[in-house]
């Protein structure tokens, strides 16, 4: 079995995943959203090498869908802002309501301000950015008090 597991394997079948927890695994686990595959590889890679186990998703909806089958807790969901289907504002509404205590962080090539703007009141990386800063940042996010769900 690898670390990364994806939502769909080949067509639309889902793969079983196993929950870490329960095989006596104490990583954290991360959901990666991200529609740009390089993005989406570079932020795996990096986190998998930072012991990390992650779960890819090419979209908000496959993220949300691979959170839903996925037996154990997530600990992390680091998204982007704008992506196909359903974007990271709406993938961390509905993973905030449906796993209380998960911790968000919000990737974006968006002005910082245009964030701000929506009310996105959450950790915020903005892109490019640098490998040792999204791992410091990482462990940052999973240190600290869980994020209260959004309220709509």
């Amino acid at each position: 079995m690898t670390p990364e597991h994806r939502a769909t394997s080949g067509g639309d079948q889902f793969v079983d995943l196993p929950d870490l927890r329960s095989l006596g695994a104490h990583q954290a686990v991360i959901l990666v959203a991200d529609d740009d595959a390089l993005i989406r590889n570079l932020v795996t890679l990096l986190l998998q090498h930072d012991g990390y186990f992650i779960l890819s998703a090419a979209d908000g909806h496959e993220g949300l869908e691979l959170s839903r089958k996925y037996p154990g807790s997530i600990d992390l969901v680091i998204t982007d802002v704008k992506m196909p289907r359903l974007n990271g504002t709406d993938l961390c509404a509905h993973l905030l309501e449906e796993r209380p205590g998960i911790r968000v962080l919000i990737m974006s090539g968006a002005d910082m301000s245009e964030i701000v703007s929506r009310n996105i009141n959450m950790p915020f990386l903005p892109k490019p950015f640098d490998g040792e800063i999204l791992k410091a940042r990482v462990r940052a996010i999973l240190g600290a008090p869980p994020q209260p769900a959004i309220r709509s």
